[in-house]
């Protein structure tokens, strides 16, 4: 009986002490477990911070002057980032076995157009919606007879520097600034009779509307951001005057791009001058009439043509003098709104040259006649129409898309160098990060961006 107990005894022990063990080992299978979830949870958050603490070092100039958030890194660098965070969270602490982490920015790259795009999309959303869409704060320059100084006559400069240094002649020359440039310097042709076709649909005076314009965020970004040759947006200092205009040609001398510009706007306006005039019958009826006297016959056709084209010509030029004084020409003129006469064309030594010697000669012979005959309504200067800058607008949505973003993101770079930074260059910077950490041999990724 004795024995049997003590069997019964020992076999209790061994069962307590299974029952004990097993208690043990779920205790340490818990601890185990939470310790891991600890550590997957503390990563997955540490991950997380670690990204923003990376985003948070955007570049304030950019944000300030341009509503762009974008930091300078690249993939070593982050990684170097990621090893000093890790360290410090991790280092004796929860037993952590650290791997190497890396870092691939590529997707985020701001020299991608895409990024670039969006970046922009994003800080029209700090601005004032009404000053962008209605261009409220573009103030006409008080300098804009300086920039039509020439080189030559300027007083500020040394002759070895007044092709660099007299704002609104600057010239880009320097190898490695027009490499580096999201452009490379490509160029565009314009093809102004498209242009001046698009213009002459009646819908045309609606793309530039600020609400056709708000539809497009990159042209929404240049009323707010960029000055042009007659009007500025802030009181920020830029490297190149005209700002528009280099958007519209792209030269890196920036003269260049206002004097081309100035020569666009009048083929566009001859081009349309010339179509106001072939649809208005009384001008035609008179041009016609006045042919038959200078080249009775044949030659009033050839005539007619010579008439027709200097007139256009003629009244471009002052098209554009207005312009360049902050006036408003309608895309197609009306009566009363042409500034120059048939007499004043009939008068022009260039239209004389044009003709032949013969009518020349019946032509100063029946002077008295054709003056009376060419005598026209008088001029009423138009309040509406578009202006100067809504002429250039017109050309950048003209503008291949791709060349025309590059060009905003070339004169933000130039201006960034010229404020604040030699090194400025937007393959560098970033609009997010992504990263991925391996901790006790599993990986954690982030992927976060600016919003």
């Amino acid at each position: 009986m004795r024995q049997l107990f003590k069997s019964k005894r020992g076999s209790t022990i061994v069962i307590i002490s299974y029952v004990f063990l097993a208690l043990i080992s779920m205790i340490i299978i818990a601890i185990g477990i939470a310790r891991s979830r600890t550590v997957q949870s503390w990563s997955e958050v540490s991950g997380k911070l670690w990204g923003k603490a990376i985003l948070s070092e955007y570049d304030k100039y950019l944000l300030h002057d341009y509503g762009i958030m974008a930091f300078q890194s690249n993939d070593i660098d982050v990684v170097k980032r990621l090893n000093v965070y890790s360290k410090y969270s991790f280092e004796d602490k929860l037993r952590v076995s650290l791997g190497t982490p890396s870092a691939n920015l590529d997707q985020y790259r701001m020299s991608d157009l895409n990024n670039f795009r969006k970046s922009i999309r994003d800080s029209l959303l700090y601005e004032s919606a009404k000053s962008v869409l209605d261009g409220s704060n573009r103030n006409v320059r008080s300098d804009v007879k300086n920039l039509n100084v020439s080189i030559d006559e300027s007083k500020n400069a040394t002759a070895e520097s007044k092709d660099k240094s007299v704002y609104g002649k600057r010239i880009i020359g320097n190898k490695y600034v027009i490499e580096t440039l999201p452009s490379r310097g490509e160029k565009n042709n314009f093809n102004i009779k498209r242009i001046s076709g698009m213009i002459s649909n009646n819908n045309a005076s609606d793309k530039l509307s600020s609400k056709a314009l708000g539809k497009i965020s990159e042209m929404a970004f240049i009323v707010n951001k960029f000055n042009s040759h007659l009007k500025t947006c802030s009181d920020k200092e830029t490297f190149f005057a005209n700002e528009y205009e280099y958007i519209v040609k792209g030269n890196l001398d920036d003269n260049k791009n206002f004097e081309s510009c100035k020569k666009s706007i009048f083929l566009i306006r001859n081009a349309l001058n010339l179509a106001a005039l072939s649809k208005d019958p009384e001008k035609m009826e008179l041009i016609a009439a006045v042919s038959e006297v200078i080249s009775p016959g044949p030659g009033a056709i050839v005539i007619q043509g010579i008439i027709m084209e200097s007139w256009a010509a003629l009244e471009a030029r002052e098209d554009v003098k207005a312009l360049l004084d902050n006036k408003r020409i309608p895309f197609i003129k009306k009566k009363g709104e042409w500034k120059v006469s048939l007499e004043s064309v009939l008068g022009d030594e260039k239209f004389s040259e044009k003709i032949d010697e013969e009518s020349r000669k019946i032509m100063n012979e029946n002077s008295e006649q054709l003056k009376e005959m060419s005598k026209t309504e008088s001029f009423v200067e138009n309040m509406s129409g578009q202006n100067y800058e809504e002429y250039l607008l017109l050309m950048m949505l003209t503008t291949p898309k791709d060349l025309r973003t590059r060009r905003i993101m070339d004169l933000i770079q130039i201006n960034m160098k010229y404020r604040y930074y030699d090194d400025f260059n937007f393959d560098e910077y970033n609009c997010g990060v992504r990263f991925n950490l391996k901790i006790n041999g599993k990986s954690y990724e982030v992927d976060d961006s600016y919003k």
